[in-house]
């Protein structure tokens, strides 16, 4: 970094504040951007992407120097495989990968394993974190966040058996994208080729690209750990500017389509079935790492780009999507019924539960008392109703029907 001429885009406001009240820290650097710097930058990063396009090799995997000096792909330290404590993983085929179906099972494979046995904090699949985007006011948002804190604190949510289960059922699902996240049989469909991989960048974030005050990027740093990865998630790389997750900007993703297409020449190098599967696994890699605050509606987005959903009058195609009701149907299934039995028996003891939740609460108090109460009432309405989500429709609910309750002058709970 200390080399790297120009600053990071980490020192600009990246992300528009969604509220004038937003902390301008929420959003990055202090540095102004406007719409048509982002633009000129995700159309910079769309040539390089297609630079790195045309470096080629014939197995994904990590690149390794020998002793001749020659780089060859070996074992894949791909963040999906190594974040989290994942490198301590047993069972896990590492690579290098001969297809693009085997990279993709031993991502999905080591996402299942982390949700059985590593932390899961912050993730609670039915519960995504709040989005400040979501709410009309900083304090709307705020509100939100805070009774979603009180409502993982209550019995254990987080690292309990229910909620790896969930993680797991979704491992499952996305098994069962795997055809749709690989390249068409038909070249006419789909432009890649599938016999040789491109190099990617293994951690590209805000931090990570430079630029000098033009907006020109000088360079892209960290580069260790560089893989040989499939087309579709090197030209999902425009997704990883976007912490958190969520939908990136319409403008955005054209321009570094457009920026990729211009270096590219007048010979298409990705056709429209090549970028669809690019914006899928830009879904899934958000997923498998587990760097989304949002899965539940992450893989939402995924499963309905992998199953479109049949239109009205359609006779054939198509899925409905209606992910807690999938998800239920899964967790009865015998084999989930006996998983859910195994992960149960590293459940806290009713006492350590609530020692946990007399500490995440603090000390005694009518507000404490009241945020416990509104907490335990959700958790009832999530054990009696297997279609629960504790999404920003929940929080507005919430706050709206304790609004009325105080205008009414009824005694609150």
């Amino acid at each position: 970094m200390s080399k790297a001429a120009g600053h990071s885009l980490s020192e600009y406001d990246w992300l528009p504040l969604s509220h004038p009240e937003m902390p301008k820290s929420t959003a990055g650097g202090t540095r102004p951007l406007l719409d048509e710097g982002r633009e000129k930058v995700m159309s910079q990063l769309g040539a390089m992407t297609w630079q790195l396009s045309q470096l080629r090799f014939n197995k994904i995997g990590s690149l390794f120097q020998d002793q001749a000096g020659n780089y060859t792909t070996g074992e894949c330290l791909s963040p999906s495989l190594t974040w989290h404590h994942r490198d301590s993983l047993t069972n896990i085929n590492r690579g290098p990968y001969d297809h693009e179906s085997e990279y993709i099972e031993a991502l999905v494979s080591a996402y299942v394993a982390h949700a059985k046995e590593l932390a899961m904090t912050p993730h609670a699949f039915f519960a995504p974190i709040p989005d400040p985007a979501e709410y009309a006011s900083w304090a709307g948002y705020r509100s939100a966040a805070a009774r979603w804190n009180d409502f993982v604190a209550i019995g254990q949510k987080i690292d309990h058996s229910k909620n790896r289960l969930a993680y797991c059922i979704a491992g499952q699902l996305m098994r069962d994208m795997i055809p749709a996240l690989l390249p068409s049989k038909s070249p006419a469909d789909d432009h890649d080729d599938g016999g040789s991989f491109p190099l990617s960048h293994p951690d590209l974030h805000f931090g990570n690209v430079f630029v000098d005050d033009d907006l020109n990027i000088t360079c892209v740093i960290d580069w260790g750990s560089a893989s040989s990865v499939p087309v579709s998630e090197l030209l999902a790389a425009h997704g990883l500017l976007r912490t958190g997750g969520g939908p990136i900007e319409d403008s955005f993703v054209a321009a570094f389509q457009a920026g990729f297409d211009r270096a590219s020449g007048p010979v298409p190098q990705a056709g429209p079935r090549t970028w669809h599967r690019a914006a899928m696994m830009r879904l899934f890699q958000l997923l498998v790492r587990m760097l989304s605050t949002r899965d539940y509606h992450e893989f939402e987005a995924l499963h309905a780009l992998a199953f479109p959903r049949k239109e009205e009058g359609e006779e054939d195609g198509g899925v409905t999507q209606d992910m807690p009701a999938l998800f239920s149907e899964r967790a009865r299934r015998s084999e989930n019924v006996r998983l859910l039995g195994e992960l149960s028996q590293d459940d806290w003891s009713p006492d350590e539960v609530e020692r946990q939740e007399g500490s995440s609460f603090g000390k005694p108090s009518l507000a404490t008392a009241e945020k416990m109460a509104v907490a335990r009432k959700l958790t009832l309405m999530a054990e009696m109703n297997e279609r629960f989500v504790a999404d920003k429709r929940l929080w507005r609910w919430v706050e709206e029907a304790l609004k009325d309750i105080e205008d009414a002058d009824i005694p609150r709970p």
